[in-house]
C-alpha cells in the first residue's frame, strides 16, 4: 500500500537539475519540504494487473494463461510540484538522506570545458527515478553510451545523455565511470578475489562503472573485470579513487 510522508528536497539546485527538473523550478524547490508518495517494493508476479498504466507499461509479465502480472518493482518515490506535475526522485534520497552520498570535488578550470566520455547507464528503474521517459529508459538501461561532460568555474560538473531520438537528458554527475587503484594482493584476497586474479591486478588502476544508490551497483564497493569474463567485487574503502571518466582526465 502506498504511503505518504514529508521530505526535504536537497538544498543544492544542481541535484534537482540532475533529475531533469527545469532550472527555475529547481531553484524554487531546493531545500523545500514536500509531501512524497512512497510506493513499496513488489516482488514479481504478486499482483495481477487488469489495467496497464502507460507510465509503467514496460514492466509486466504475461503468464502462459494470458494473465498479466507485475514484474519486480522497487520502491518508487514521487511528489507533485506547485503546478501539479508529477516528479520522481531517487529512492536512496529517502533511505539515505537528501545529502549527497559523497560531494565530489569541482574542477578547477578558468573557462568552460566540454568533452565526451563513455559509461554504462544503470537500470530502467534508476533512469526513471531521474525522470527519463520510460520508453527511453527501457532502451538505454545497462547499455554503454557516450555522454557529454561539462566543467565550468566554481560549479559542479554537468553530465548529459542524448537518447535515441536526439533528446538530451541530465544524469547525476557521480554516475561517471571511475578510475580506481585496486588494493594490494593480500587485501584483494580478503575481498575473495582468486589468487591468480589478485596476483595480476594487485595495485593496478582500473576503470569501473559505478552509480551510487542504484539497484545495479554495490552499496559500498565496485566490481572490476579481469579481461577473461570474470567480474570481482572489491570494497570501495580498500581502493583509491584516482579520477573520473574512461581515461585520463581531459581538463589537465
Amino acid at each position: 500500500m502506498n504511503s505518504q510522508q514529508q521530505f526535504t528536497l536537497p538544498s543544492e539546485t544542481y541535484r534537482l537539475e540532475e533529475i531533469n527538473m527545469p532550472s527555475g523550478l529547481a531553484s524554487e524547490l531546493a531545500g523545500k519540504t514536500v509531501t512524497v508518495k512512497v510506493a513499496p517494493e513488489e516482488e514479481a508476479m504478486t499482483r495481477q494487473i487488469t489495467k496497464i498504466d502507460p507510465a509503467e507499461e514496460l514492466v509486466f509479465i504475461t503468464d502462459p494463461q494470458g494473465i498479466t502480472w507485475n514484474d519486480y518493482w522497487p520502491v518508487r518515490v514521487s511528489f507533485r510540484d506547485p503546478q501539479g506535475r508529477l516528479w520522481r526522485i531517487p529512492r536512496h534520497w529517502l533511505t539515505q538522506g537528501a545529502a549527497p552520498l559523497k560531494e565530489e570535488d569541482r574542477y578547477e578550470v578558468i573557462e568552460e570545458v566540454v568533452w565526451r566520455e563513455m559509461l554504462h547507464l544503470p537500470t530502467y528503474w534508476d533512469l526513471c527515478d531521474v525522470n527519463i521517459q520510460p520508453q527511453f529508459a527501457w532502451r538505454a538501461a545497462g547499455n554503454a553510451w557516450d555522454v557529454s561532460v561539462r566543467a565550468r568555474p566554481r560549479q559542479q560538473v554537468e553530465v548529459a545523455w542524448q537518447d535515441s531520438e536526439g533528446k538530451t537528458w541530465r544524469i547525476p554527475h557521480d554516475w561517471r565511470r571511475r578510475r580506481v587503484r585496486l588494493p594490494g594482493y593480500e587485501r584483494l584476497l580478503e575481498n575473495d578475489v582468486p589468487q591468480d586474479v589478485a596476483g595480476e591486478f594487485a595495485g593496478k588502476v582500473v576503470s569501473v562503472n559505478y552509480h551510487p544508490g542504484s539497484l545495479c551497483c554495490l552499496p559500498d564497493g565496485y566490481r572490476f573485470r579481469d579481461g577473461h569474463g570474470g567480474k570481482w567485487p572489491v570494497r570501495a574503502a580498500d581502493c583509491v579513487l584516482m579520477g573520473y571518466g574512461d581515461e585520463e582526465e581531459k581538463t589537465g
